[in-house]
C-alpha cells in the first residue's frame, strides 16, 4: 500500500516542537508534547481507533478483534513521540506513526482479527524523569511510590506537571498491565546507526537490546592557586578524573570483546576557573552491552578504577550507581517472522543488536517481543540531520504490517 498517509502524518507531527535553530524538542509531559499527543489522539480517532490515556499518560489507540471467539489479550505496536533537545523528526515518532498506518490498513481490510490491536505512544522514553518512564509504568518496572520524587535535571518535579496533563500521581499505579492483557509487542524504529547501510540491508532484525549501567562519579581534591602551587603538592580533582577516564576506556576496549561500549558524556569541573586548581570534578559514565555477564564485570570495575585514580593523585572518590538494566533478548520466533516478511518482499535483512535503549526492552521479559530497524541516512540520529529515505520507511511499514497480520490471525 501507499505510504503517503504515513509520511503526511510524520510531517504534521514534525510541526510540534520544531526549533528555529534546528532540530526538534518535545520534552516529556510538557505543553508542546501534550499538544502533540492531543493531535495524535485525533488522528487515531479518525482512523477508527478507540482512544484513551492510561494513568501514566501513555496514549493508546485500540482496534477491536473481529472474531466472536477472540482472545482478549491485545497485540501492541508502539514507541514514543518525545524527543531529546535538538533531536530529529523520526526517532520514536516513526514507530508510532507506522503502527497507526498499519491500523488504517487493518481497518480497510476484511482479514479476520482474532485479538485486539493497539497502537501506543509511550510517555518519556527519552528519560526526562527517568529512563522509559511510560513503558516501565505499563510493564511494572516503575514503582508508583517513587513518582512523587521524580524530577528532571533542572529540579522540575513530575508531580507538579501531571495536573496540566489531566493526570495524577495516584494514577500511575493503574497504568500497569499483566501478560494476560498483552499477547505480544512489536516496535519498529530507525536504526540510529550506520550498520544497515554499510551492509546494504533494508531491514534490521533486532536480536537483543543492550543492558546499561550508569554511574555518577565525584572526585574531591583541593582548590589552590594555579600559579603558586607546585605540581607535586596539588590535590587536583580533574587530574584524577582524567586518570579514571583513560583507565575506563582501556578497560572497555580490552575486556569488552569489541561489543561493549563505554562513554563519559558529562564532565563538570569546580570552581571552573582557568587559574584555579580544580577542587572537585563530577563525571557521568555509562556502559552498554548485550552480554549480561560481561556488563556486570565491567560495571564492577568502575568503583575500583575510580579508587585507583584517586589514590594516584591524592584525592577522594565517590561512585554512585544511577541506573542498571539487564540486556533484553528479542523473541526468536518473531525474529524469524520478520525475516520471512522481508524475504517475501525481496528486502535484504540482517540481524543486529540494538545499542540504544527502547520501550521494547521493558516488554521482553513479559511477553513475546520484537524490534524492526530501517536504515538511518549516514547513521545519524538525535540530531537535526536525522532522516531515513521514504522508500525505506515504506518498506519497514510493509514488513510490520505483514508481521502484525500473522499475529492477529492466530
Amino acid at each position: 500500500m501507499s505510504a503517503e498517509s504515513l509520511i503526511a502524518d510524520l510531517k504534521s507531527l514534525a510541526e510540534f516542537g520544531r526549533r528555529a535553530e534546528g532540530g526538534w524538542y518535545r520534552p516529556a509531559y510538557s505543553e508542546i508534547e501534550r499538544a502533540a499527543h492531543d493531535w495524535l489522539a485525533g488522528r487515531m480517532g479518525a482512523a477508527g481507533l478507540d482512544v484513551r490515556l492510561d494513568g501514566a499518560g501513555n496514549l493508546i489507540g485500540r482496534l477491536g478483534a473481529t472474531e466472536s471467539q477472540a482472545d482478549t489479550a491485545a497485540l501492541l505496536v508502539g514507541s514514543h513521540i518525545d524527543t531529546v533537545p535538538g533531536g530529529g523528526w523520526l526517532d520514536g515518532a516513526f514507530g508510532v506513526m507506522a503502527g497507526l498506518d498499519v491500523a488504517r490498513r487493518l481497518s480497510a481490510s476484511n482479514a479476520p482479527r482474532r485479538r485486539p490491536f493497539e497502537v501506543v505512544a509511550f510517555r518519556d522514553e527519552e528519560g526526562r524523569f527517568g529512563p522509559l518512564t511510560g513503558s516501565r509504568a505499563m510493564t511494572g518496572g516503575l514503582d508508583p511510590a517513587t513518582v512523587p520524587d521524580l524530577q528532571d535535571a533542572t529540579g522540575q518535579r513530575l508531580a507538579a506537571l501531571l495536573p496540566g496533563m489531566g493526570l495524577t500521581v495516584e494514577g500511575f499505579a493503574g497504568a500497569r498491565r499483566s501478560a494476560r492483557d498483552i499477547a505480544g509487542y512489536v516496535e519498529i524504529h530507525i536504526e540510529q546507526g550506520p550498520v544497515l547501510a554499510a551492509q546494504g540491508a533494508r531491514i534490521g532484525v533486532v536480536t537483543a537490546i543492550v543492558g546499561q549501567a550508569r554511574f555518577a562519579l565525584r572526585f574531591v581534591g583541593r582548590p589552590d592557586h594555579a600559579g603558586t602551587t607546585p605540581m607535586t603538592l596539588r590535590a587536583d580533582a580533574f587530574a584524577a578524573a582524567a586518570e579514571f577516564a583513560v583507565a575506563f576506556r582501556r578497560a572497555v576496549l580490552e575486556r569488552g570483546e569489541g561489543v561493549a561500549v563505554g562513554t563519559i558524556g558529562i564532565v563538570q569541573v569546580e570552581p571552573g576557573a582557568g587559574n584555579v586548581v580544580p577542587g572537585e570534578t563530577r563525571l557521568r559514565a555509562e556502559i552498554r552491552d548485550v552480554d549480561g555477564t560481561r556488563l556486570a564485570a565491567l560495571a564492577a570495575e568502575v568503583p575500583r578504577l575510580a579508587a585507583v585514580a584517586a589514590r594516584a593523585v591524592g584525592v577522594a572518590a565517590e561512585v554512585e550507581t544511577l541506573h542498571r538494566t539487564a540486556p533484553a533478548p528479542m523473541n526468536e520466533a518473531l525474529a524469524t517472522m520478520i525475516e520471512d516478511a522481508a524475504r517475501q518482499r525481496n528486502l535484504a535483512a540482517i540481524r543486529l543488536p540494538s545499542g540504544a535503549g527502547h520501550d521494547a526492552q521493558n516488554f521482553a521479559a513479559l511477553v513475546p517481543t520484537a524490534m524492526i530497524f530501517v536504515p538511518s541516512v549516514g547513521g545519524r540520529s538525535h540530531c537535526p540531520e536525522e532522516t531515513t529515505d521514504e522508500a525505506d520507511l515504506a518498506a519497514g511499514v510493509d514488513v510490520l504490517e505483514a508481521v502484525v497480520r500473522r499475529l492477529l490471525a492466530r
